[in-house]
Order: structure tokens, then C-alpha cells, then sequence
């Protein structure tokens, strides 16, 4: 990360590339577009010799009423953001499927947000990108952990397999040996899914959510939709907040002020975080008001960024980056009364844990991948340019290097959001109150009638 920041401008992002890295950066996209054609012309062969060797089989349908499995995995091997995103999947197969143990593949990173989550009986990872390097193929290690996992899954005899996103999760659903395998054919390779659903993520013909592709793929799975399965929801271990409870009081936070969780950081793209000196001003405005702490969050490698804003600040923030689990990063987000992010992953978290989220977007299309909650508010800046982000693979940067989109946010814009949240958790407090007085005078009432009665 320290790294990252050297060819930055002073508002954090990228500065335009000399020829030598334009040249690189040519040299690598074009060897990556070749390996990855020659990698689908051999799995289309073999999908191929798959389908032959299929047949015509009538399969059983997919629902409830003829389909009885004792075992499904839903594979996403994405940043955790992503992975948020696709939960609504399990919840929506364990209310199909109440009987089947439901299992999930992640990324090693990301994995560790799901927590004790009631509705998944086991976590398993496995990290692909170790293939990425020509190298990788020639490492031992890869091919036995390869082996390892193959035969885990195996053991486990899965009668469902959901291949969520990308050619990688569609080949695991393969080697899981899985009697049947649903995800988006058109993004696998062809043969590998039993079921294929119509489409692939990210169709501009679409432009549907995220959340939206993973509703599909529980609908071809059997499962009935209902208006809730749109918002996903992540359990929050009480241990976790428990802990959370008593690192913000070794941080000495005062209960009775307002908590802000700042998560300046986001990854994919350096052009998907607010300005440095944005960052700077808002939190000296906010710390200033003498209401309000503001906490830092994110990874140890997130401090380099940190360091920068602070550097600019005349008041002082507690930093949290480094200190808390992915577990604990939810209870934490959880906790906080706002959350204030760009498009990132933990900004996806928050709105899972209920939290009320002020999510700033440049690049990024909101209406792609942007939180799903009631109680997000986004701010953006509908320039011509923006959104850019294709999400084909390359960082959200801009190709202008200038990121014009996200400057265009101001500070005073983000506190007057941050006020109106205020005013409607305000509102939230006094009916609440309202109507515990009224539920009181009610039960009162019934009492004070029975004693005339009597």
C-alpha cells in the first residue's frame, strides 16, 4: 500500500502512466486475453465430451415438490463485497431446502465475514489465483492443495452445486462432483453446468444488480422469490460485539456521542475512494462539533491512507485499520450509528448488519453494485463520463486520471447527509417511543377495566 501511494496525486489517485508502464500494462493484458482463450478452447472440449458422455437423461426438475437434497454448495470466489452480495442465495436455498445442509466456497480473505452463520453448515476456501503466474502450474503445492480440496468436496457428495459468478466457481462445481450444477452458461465453459441459466453477469442489455443475478440463480435452483430476498443479511456473532463493546472502550468512545466508521479504503481501483483531503476536512468538521467520534476502519495495509488523511487533520480520530477480525469489522460497522464509505466491500457489510451507510460512488454504477439497504443514501455526480467501471477485470481508475466524478462530492454534501440521517433516527426514536407509551397506556387500560369488571 505504501507503494501504491508513490505515483499518486495529492488527492490519492493514480497519476497517468509514463510509456514504460503503458507498455507494460499492454504486454500483460495481451498475454492474459491469449491465455485465457486457449484455456477456453480446451474446457469447451472437454464440456463437449461432458455433454456427449450426459446424453438425453430426462432430469429430474428442480423444486421442492421432486427434488430432495441432502447436501448443496454455493461456490463465489470474489472480494468479500461479492460475496455479501450473494448470501440472499443460501438464505433463499435454506428456506427451499430446510433438510439440506448448505455449504460455501470462498476466497481464504473473504470468508472470514460469514462468522457462525446459522444457515451454512460448512465454510470452505480456496484461493485460484495461485494459478494466475505460469509458475503456479509447476509449484507442487498448488497441485496437492488442487488435489486436497477436490477430494474434501467429494467426500461431502453434493446432489447441488450453484456456480454463483465466473469460470473458476463453474470448474469447482465440476471437480465437487456435484449430480447437478446450476449457474450462467454463458460465463462458464461450455458443458460444465447440468442447468444452465440464461444470460451472464454484468449485460448491458440487463443492467440489473448484482444481488438480481443471484436471484436468478436461486429461482433456476427451485427456490420461490419473495419482495425481502433482495437485501442480503449477514449474521453478527455476539461474541464479536462483544469484543467490539470492549475495544471502543479501551479506545476510550463515549457511548452517549454519535459513532461514524469511516472506511476510506476500497479495492479494485484506487478511483473508488473519496479524495484525501475530502476526508480530512469532513472528520475535523465532524470531531469539531463535539457530538460525534469518529473511528477509522480497514486492513493493516488501509494505513498508509490513513496516515495521509491524518496528516492533513487538525483534530484526532481513533484508527481501528489492523485491529479487528472481518468478524469483528461487521460488529463494529454494526455498532456504528453512519458509516461512511465509497464502494467497497465493507460499505456492502454494513448494509448487510443494518447499519445506515452514506456510500459515495464515482466510477462504480450504484445501480449495479450498489448497497442494497433502505437505509443507504448514495451520493454521486452524474458527470458525462461517469460510471465508467465495465467490470471486466480492470481496477475502477480513470481513464482521464483525473477523476473528476468523485472531486465533484463535497464535504458540505456528505455532512448534510449525514444531518438528514440524524433527523430520520431521531423521528425513528420518537415513534418508537410513541408508540411504547401507547402499548403502555393500552396494557394500563385493560388492567384498570378488569379491576371494574371486578
Amino acid at each position: 500500500m505504501a507503494h501504491a501511494l508513490q505515483n499518486r496525486d495529492e488527492y490519492g489517485y493514480p497519476t497517468r502512466p509514463d510509456s514504460r508502464r503503458q507498455v507494460r500494462n499492454s504486454v500483460v493484458h495481451t498475454s492474459k486475453r491469449i491465455l485465457l482463450s486457449t484455456i477456453y478452447i480446451l474446457m469447451s472440449l472437454f464440456g463437449l465430451f461432458l455433454r456427449i458422455n450426459q446424453g438425453k437423461s430426462k432430469a429430474t426438475p428442480l423444486d421442492p415438490q421432486h427434488f430432495h437434497p441432502r447436501r448443496i454448495l454455493v461456490i463465489r470466489l470474489d472480494l468479500i463485497g461479492d460475496l455479501v452480495l450473494s448470501l440472499p442465495v443460501v438464505r433463499i436455498l435454506k428456506r427451499t431446502y430446510p433438510e439440506a445442509e448448505i455449504d460455501l466456497l470462498a476466497l481464504p480473505s473473504s470468508a472470514r465475514v460469514l462468522g457462525n452463520d446459522p444457515d451454512i453448515q460448512t465454510v470452505l476456501t480456496y484461493d485460484p489465483n495461485i494459478w494466475r503466474r505460469p509458475k503456479g502450474l509447476l509449484n507442487p503445492k498448488n497441485w496437492r492443495e488442487a488435489r486436497a480440496l477436490r477430494q474434501r468436496l467429494h467426500a461431502r457428495n453434493y446432489d447441488l452445486a450453484i456456480s454463483v459468478f465466473g469460470p473458476w466457481a463453474a470448474l469447482l462445481s465440476l471437480l465437487s462432483g456435484a449430480r447437478r450444477r446450476v449457474g450462467f452458461g454463458q460465463e462458464s465453459y461450455p458443458g460444465l453446468m447440468t442447468d444452465n441459466v440464461a444470460g451472464q453477469h454484468w449485460n448491458p442489455d440487463d443492467h440489473l444488480h448484482e444481488v438480481d443475478y443471484c436471484l436468478r440463480l436461486a429461482q433456476a435452483a427451485g427456490a420461490t422469490l419473495q419482495p425481502e430476498d433482495r437485501t442480503p443479511t449477514l449474521f453478527v456473532d455476539q461474541q464479536a460485539r462483544q469484543e467490539i463493546a470492549s475495544l471502543l472502550q479501551q479506545e476510550g468512545i463515549k457511548s452517549e456521542k454519535i459513532l461514524i466508521a469511516c472506511h476510506v479504503s476500497s479495492n479494485n481501483g484506487q478511483s473508488k475512494r473519496w479524495p484525501i483531503p475530502y476526508w480530512a476536512r469532513l472528520i475535523d468538521q465532524l470531531l469539531q462539533s463535539g457530538k460525534v467520534e469518529v473511528i477509522f476502519t480497514g486492513a493493516p495495509d488501509d494505513l498508509p491512507l490513513i496516515a495521509a488523511i491524518t496528516a492533513r487533520m487538525k483534530e484526532q480520530a481513533v484508527n481501528l485499520a489492523g485491529k479487528t477480525s472481518l468478524a469483528q469489522l461487521a460488529a463494529l460497522l454494526q455498532r456504528a450509528d453512519i458509516v461512511l464509505t465509497g464502494d467497497s466491500g465493507p460499505m456492502h457489510i454494513a448494509c448487510a448488519v443494518g447499519s445506515h451507510v452514506v456510500a459515495i460512488h464515482g466510477p462504480t454504477d450504484p445501480a449495479l453494485s450498489g448497497p442494497v439497504s433502505p437505509k443507504a443514501t448514495i451520493l454521486r455526480d452524474p458527470i458525462w463520463c461517469s460510471p465508467c467501471y465495465k467490470a471486466k477485470g480492470a481496477p475502477a481508475d480513470c481513464r482521464f486520471f483525473t477523476t473528476q466524478c468523485m472531486k465533484n462530492i463535497s464535504p458540505e454534501q456528505v455532512l448534510q447527509a449525514i444531518h438528514e440521517i440524524q433527523l430520520s433516527q431521531s423521528s425513528e426514536s420518537q415513534l418508537e417511543e410513541t408508540r411504547s407509551s401507547l402499548g403502555k397506556a393500552h396494557s394500563m387500560e385493560g388492567i384498570l377495566n378488569e379491576q371494574d369488571l371486578s
